[in-house]
């Protein structure tokens, strides 16, 4: 694959230092919750759930304006993590559920923005990307962390993550407490923690666990006035890309060792159907949990913005280490019409 001779200098921490080496990964599972959804989206394709109104009373000086998360609570969250399984045919992979628009010709749902003039901040010195961050959650009362971006909408308060790091698919339920750190670096955000709105998921994904549709949308309330992208910016949106892309860029917050989750990290290379059959594309990366939601970028307008084709999902546990996520489809643009 012409990916793998990108691998020097493909995974790289800030400041530029190469990474070299293979990773004992490890298995993480997540368990139930009490949330109730509101009624499911057009033809049950998509459920949400809405977060309970903030109450406004935050100590004076609180990390959170919903008054929960705090500096250590942060720091000390566990990532969620959804390892996928190898097999020797890999004939018994998740089965995934047809794409309901298949065969619709591909499109942008959004174009890439940056940071509205005069908002009070400045986009992170290169390579934090202020369009990409760590996303915080709560689950069977514990702390968790994934990776997401911001997306541009008409409402400039979305990001898109993985399904898994929404809702714990079958059999559990949603998360609470959600929280979206842009640019997060060394303990905290350039731009502060903001409190979630909706989050939008795939029923396939919350009933059946199905991978395929293991991507989730997120908005978020104003903060001090501001919407979400209006301040850190807003990637653009495509689908019905084929797993095979050049070019590509993958942000995470890996927070297994030797990783800590403090600091982005980034994975450059071409990506390829993981296997005849498959719905996933691959991409060699030692990323590992911390990294799931992160956007998977292609026509980069700089370092900072570009087009989310996918989201991480799940990786590889053996060989060589590699990053899986199923391409957009139409009916994650359907989900993404849906947000407001």
């Amino acid at each position: 694959m012409s990916s793998f001779a990108l691998r020097r200098k493909s995974f790289r921490r800030l400041g530029g230092l190469t990474l070299a080496g293979t990773l004992a990964l490890s298995t993480l599972a997540i368990g139930g919750s009490s949330a109730t959804p509101p009624p499911t989206g057009p033809a049950g394709l998509t459920t949400s759930v809405n977060a309970p109104p903030l109450s406004g009373k935050a100590p004076a000086g609180a990390l959170d304006a919903a008054g929960y998360w705090t500096a250590e609570k942060l720091r000390t969250a566990i990532p969620a993590d959804n390892p996928a399984v190898l097999h020797a045919a890999k004939g018994d992979s998740p089965k995934s559920t047809p794409d309901s628009n298949a065969g619709k010709t591909a499109g942008v749902a959004s174009h890439p923005v940056a940071p509205k003039l005069g908002s009070g901040n400045q986009t992170m010195a290169d390579p934090v990307p202020s369009t990409a961050g760590k996303v915080f959650f709560t689950y069977n009362g514990r702390n968790y962390v994934c990776s997401a971006s911001t997306i541009n909408n008409n409402y400039k308060n979305l990001t898109i993550t993985a399904g898994h790091c929404v809702h714990s698919g079958a059999g559990q339920g949603w998360h609470a407490n959600i929280a979206f750190a842009p640019a997060y670096y060394n303990g905290q955000s350039g731009y502060g923690l903001w409190n979630w709105k909706t989050a939008r998921a795939f029923t396939s994904w919350t009933n059946n666990s199905d991978f395929s549709h293991d991507q989730a949308f997120v908005t978020f309330h104003p903060r001090n006035g501001q919407n979400l992208v209006d301040a850190v910016g807003g990637n653009g949106l495509v689908w019905g890309n084929s797993p095979d892309q050049g070019g590509v860029r993958i942000w995470g917050w890996p927070a297994e060792p030797p990783y800590n989750g403090q600091v982005p990290y980034y994975c450059d290379g071409t990506s390829y159907r993981w296997y005849a059959g498959s719905t996933d594309a691959a991409l060699p990366c030692t990323m590992n949990g911390g990294a799931s939601g992160g956007p998977w970028l292609k026509d980069r307008i700089n370092q900072n913005l570009g087009y989310v084709f996918a989201v991480t999902s799940r990786r590889t546990t053996s060989g060589t280490p590699l990053l899986l996520a199923t391409p957009n489809s139409a009916d994650v643009k359907s989900m993404f019409d849906q947000m407001t």
